[in-house]
Protein backbone atom coordinates (compact mmCIF):
# COMPACT_ATOMS: atom_id res chain seq x y z
CA UNK A 1 0.00 0.00 0.00
CA UNK A 2 1.33 3.44 -0.88
CA UNK A 3 2.40 5.36 2.22
CA UNK A 4 1.31 8.95 2.68
CA UNK A 5 3.27 11.65 4.49
CA UNK A 6 1.95 15.18 5.02
CA UNK A 7 4.46 17.95 5.77
CA UNK A 8 3.66 21.53 6.71
CA UNK A 9 4.50 24.55 8.72
CA UNK A 10 2.92 24.30 12.17
CA UNK A 11 -0.09 22.10 12.88
CA UNK A 12 -1.59 22.04 9.38
CA UNK A 13 -0.27 18.57 8.54
CA UNK A 14 -1.54 17.09 11.80
CA UNK A 15 -4.95 18.71 11.32
CA UNK A 16 -5.29 17.36 7.79
CA UNK A 17 -4.43 13.81 8.85
CA UNK A 18 -6.54 13.84 12.01
CA UNK A 19 -9.55 15.44 10.28
CA UNK A 20 -9.20 12.91 7.47
CA UNK A 21 -9.96 10.17 9.98
CA UNK A 22 -13.42 11.72 10.41
CA UNK A 23 -14.11 11.22 6.71
CA UNK A 24 -12.38 7.94 5.84
CA UNK A 25 -11.85 6.32 9.23
CA UNK A 26 -8.51 5.02 10.39
CA UNK A 27 -5.60 5.89 8.10
CA UNK A 28 -3.03 3.12 8.09
CA UNK A 29 0.41 3.88 6.69
CA UNK A 30 -0.15 7.64 6.99
CA UNK A 31 1.94 10.09 8.99
CA UNK A 32 2.61 13.81 9.31
CA UNK A 33 5.32 16.17 10.43
CA UNK A 34 5.10 19.87 11.21
CA UNK A 35 7.90 22.40 11.13
CA UNK A 36 7.68 24.94 13.96
CA UNK A 37 9.44 28.22 14.69
CA UNK A 38 12.76 27.46 16.34
CA UNK A 39 13.02 23.90 15.00
CA UNK A 40 16.41 22.78 13.76
CA UNK A 41 16.02 22.50 9.98
CA UNK A 42 18.63 19.75 9.65
CA UNK A 43 16.79 17.69 12.27
CA UNK A 44 13.51 18.27 10.41
CA UNK A 45 15.09 17.10 7.14
CA UNK A 46 16.43 14.00 8.91
CA UNK A 47 13.00 13.26 10.40
CA UNK A 48 11.35 13.57 6.98
CA UNK A 49 13.82 11.08 5.52
CA UNK A 50 13.18 8.64 8.36
CA UNK A 51 9.39 8.94 8.04
CA UNK A 52 9.55 8.29 4.29
CA UNK A 53 11.63 5.17 4.94
CA UNK A 54 9.20 3.99 7.63
CA UNK A 55 6.13 4.48 5.40
CA UNK A 56 7.60 2.63 2.44
CA UNK A 57 6.38 -0.96 2.22
CA UNK A 58 7.57 -1.37 -1.36
CA UNK A 59 4.78 0.52 -3.17
CA UNK A 60 6.33 3.92 -2.55
CA UNK A 61 5.36 7.02 -0.60
CA UNK A 62 3.33 10.05 -1.64
CA UNK A 63 4.59 13.10 0.24
CA UNK A 64 2.45 16.21 0.44
CA UNK A 65 3.70 19.62 1.54
CA UNK A 66 1.95 22.91 2.08
CA UNK A 67 4.03 25.31 -0.04
CA UNK A 68 6.19 24.78 -3.10
CA UNK A 69 9.78 25.81 -2.44
CA UNK A 70 9.37 26.17 1.32
CA UNK A 71 11.32 24.10 3.86
CA UNK A 72 8.84 21.19 4.14
CA UNK A 73 8.94 20.80 0.35
CA UNK A 74 12.71 21.26 0.23
CA UNK A 75 13.13 18.48 2.78
CA UNK A 76 11.95 15.99 0.16
CA UNK A 77 14.63 17.19 -2.25
CA UNK A 78 17.22 16.91 0.50
CA UNK A 79 16.20 13.28 1.00
CA UNK A 80 16.78 12.19 -2.62
CA UNK A 81 20.32 10.86 -2.13
CA UNK A 82 19.49 9.30 1.22
CA UNK A 83 16.46 7.52 -0.27
CA UNK A 84 18.00 6.17 -3.46
CA UNK A 85 16.17 2.85 -3.01
CA UNK A 86 12.79 4.33 -2.06
CA UNK A 87 10.23 5.46 -4.63
CA UNK A 88 8.44 8.59 -3.56
CA UNK A 89 6.70 11.55 -5.12
CA UNK A 90 6.56 15.01 -3.58
CA UNK A 91 3.47 17.14 -4.27
CA UNK A 92 3.15 20.67 -2.91
CA UNK A 93 0.04 22.74 -2.32
CA UNK A 94 -1.93 20.11 -0.43
CA UNK A 95 -5.60 20.69 0.14
CA UNK A 96 -8.09 18.51 1.97
CA UNK A 97 -9.73 16.96 -1.14
CA UNK A 98 -6.27 15.86 -2.34
CA UNK A 99 -5.55 14.14 0.95
CA UNK A 100 -8.91 12.35 1.12
CA UNK A 101 -8.59 11.19 -2.49
CA UNK A 102 -5.06 9.91 -1.85
CA UNK A 103 -6.39 7.66 0.91
CA UNK A 104 -9.31 6.42 -1.19
CA UNK A 105 -7.38 5.84 -4.43
CA UNK A 106 -4.00 4.56 -3.25
CA UNK A 107 -4.92 0.89 -3.52
CA UNK A 108 -6.15 1.18 -7.11
CA UNK A 109 -3.30 3.28 -8.56
CA UNK A 110 0.45 3.08 -8.66
CA UNK A 111 2.51 5.88 -7.14
CA UNK A 112 2.91 7.91 -10.34
CA UNK A 113 -0.78 7.60 -11.20
CA UNK A 114 -1.78 8.59 -7.68
CA UNK A 115 0.40 11.70 -7.70
CA UNK A 116 -1.10 12.84 -11.01
CA UNK A 117 -4.62 11.98 -9.88
CA UNK A 118 -4.49 13.91 -6.61
CA UNK A 119 -3.01 16.97 -8.34
CA UNK A 120 -5.97 16.93 -10.70
CA UNK A 121 -8.40 16.53 -7.79
CA UNK A 122 -6.75 19.44 -5.99
CA UNK A 123 -7.22 21.75 -8.95
CA UNK A 124 -10.75 20.59 -9.73
CA UNK A 125 -11.85 21.00 -6.12
CA UNK A 126 -11.30 24.74 -6.09
CA UNK A 127 -14.69 26.35 -6.67
CA UNK A 128 -16.35 29.68 -5.97
CA UNK A 129 -19.97 29.54 -4.79
CA UNK A 130 -21.55 32.21 -7.01
CA UNK A 131 -19.69 31.13 -10.12
CA UNK A 132 -20.84 27.54 -9.63
CA UNK A 133 -24.41 28.64 -8.88
CA UNK A 134 -24.43 30.65 -12.12
CA UNK A 135 -23.28 27.59 -14.09
CA UNK A 136 -26.08 25.51 -12.56
CA UNK A 137 -28.72 28.15 -13.30
CA UNK A 138 -27.55 28.39 -16.93
CA UNK A 139 -28.05 24.64 -17.37
CA UNK A 140 -31.54 24.67 -15.86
Amino acid sequence: MIGILVLSHGNLSQSIVETGKMIVGSNSNVDYLGLYAGDNIDEFYKNVTEKIKALNDGDGVLVFSDLYGASPFKSTAYAVKKLANVRYRSVSGINFPMFIESILARESKNLDELAEHVMSIGKEGIKELFTEAQKISEVN
